[in-house]
């Protein structure tokens, strides 16, 4: 199932805290993590790379270690920093790999989320230790460049034993050595003079040179209408679960309804634990609305298959709302609030704070 981003309550703005479901032994420290959107396909498939933030999405691989890496009971969670997610995109679908020391690559699909952000521009900082910075191939390594000493003007020498030959003569020869040295000294002067004249010519009369426009990070390419017709075409396409999702997520907050269920439902059929959620509350009688369904009423009949369907895949929020829903007795279930508390207890395990405050005291 896709990785999940959330922000929890205690974190501050820009920063995010990340969930992937499955075996944590897979990643033995140091974890690193990739980071590539396929907006305009998978042959052009763009890379994160947040040293560089006028600039983060590149064509080259970049692969970086996340922070606060912890392990619990069937899953691997770390965090992203400012740094990192002020280039993702609300409802993108991004791809994320994971990999730990043993070299062995876990690919998950990562629908990001909108999160509180920050104010001040995105800077990366890469940790400190023997491992990093690390030099990608093709690519300069991480942290700015040592500056240089700027060079010196070179210095003229007038040798002292110069040749002077005979003295000149006529009108105006004197019948001695003309002042070598006072020459020599004239012609740098009048040359640092016409070098004053030039720069003040250049600073002085000529208008200042434009200053360059910062440039602006590279975001993905703009997405189509939320229309019914939209909808049909992604179905139609057979458009992948995850990014099935992310459009429904994206029609369903510009209150194009119709479309978002048509696609929460394609992404459902297909094993998507987050759309089965979503098609569910459509139909769950505590969530539906005319602001939140395009059904005429609610179903909890309906609900709860969906529910369970993402429940019985591991997914901790279902399993609360599966068991919210049983335990109302709204479904014809006859086992409903006894299958409804076993469902509450096992969110609860996974840390469901809202299953931890429904089970009975």
């Amino acid at each position: 199932m896709p990785a999940r981003a959330t922000q929890p309550s205690t974190y501050p703005g820009g920063r995010a805290l990340i969930e992937v479901i499955g075996p944590p032994d897979r990643f033995p420290d140091p974890v690193e993590i990739c980071l590539l959107h396929q907006m305009g396909g998978v042959d052009k498939a763009k890379h994160l790379d947040p040293r560089t933030p006028d600039d983060p999405w590149k064509s080259a691989v970049f692969w970086f270690p996340p922070e606060t890496v912890a392990r619990a009971e069937g899953r691997l969670s770390f965090d992203l920093d400012h740094g990192v997610t002020a280039h993702l995109r609300p409802n993108i679908p991004y791809v994320m790999r994971v990999r730990g020391a043993g070299g062995a690559v876990v690919e998950e699909r990562l629908v990001w989320k909108a999160i509180r952000g920050k104010s001040t521009p995105p800077v990366w900082t890469p940790p400190k230790g023997p491992e990093w910075p690390k030099e990608t191939k093709g690519e300069a390594p991480a942290g700015p460049a040592e500056p240089q000493e700027p060079q010196k003007p070179q210095e003229i020498h007038i040798p002292a034993d110069i040749e002077t030959g005979p003295p000149p003569t006529g009108p105006v020869g004197t019948g001695k050595a003309p002042p070598w040295g006072a020459i020599a000294a004239g012609v740098l002067l009048l040359a640092a003079l016409a070098g004053g004249g030039w720069f003040l010519m250049q600073n002085g009369e000529s208008e200042p040179a434009p200053v360059a426009e910062a440039a602006k990070p590279a975001l993905p390419p703009a997405l189509p209408p939320p229309t019914v017709e939209e909808a049909r075409k992604l179905v139609q396409q057979g458009t992948p679960a995850g990014d099935a999702y992310a459009a429904g997520e994206r029609f369903r907050q510009a209150k194009a309804l119709d479309g978002a269920f048509l696609l929460f439902r394609h992404a459902a059929e297909r094993g998507s634990a987050e759309a089965a959620i979503a098609l569910g509350a459509m139909y769950d009688p505590a969530t539906h609305s005319a602001e939140t369904s395009p059904l005429p009423s609610a179903n909890p009949t309906q609900a709860a298959e969906w529910y369970r369907r993402a429940a019985e895949a591991g997914d901790a929020e279902a399993q609360f709302r599966y068991g919210r829903l049983l335990m109302s007795g709204k479904t014809d279930d006859p086992q409903g609030p006894d299958a409804g508390l076993a469902w509450l207890r096992k969110a609860a395990d996974q840390g469901h704070a809202q299953a931890k405050e429904a089970l009975p005291k």
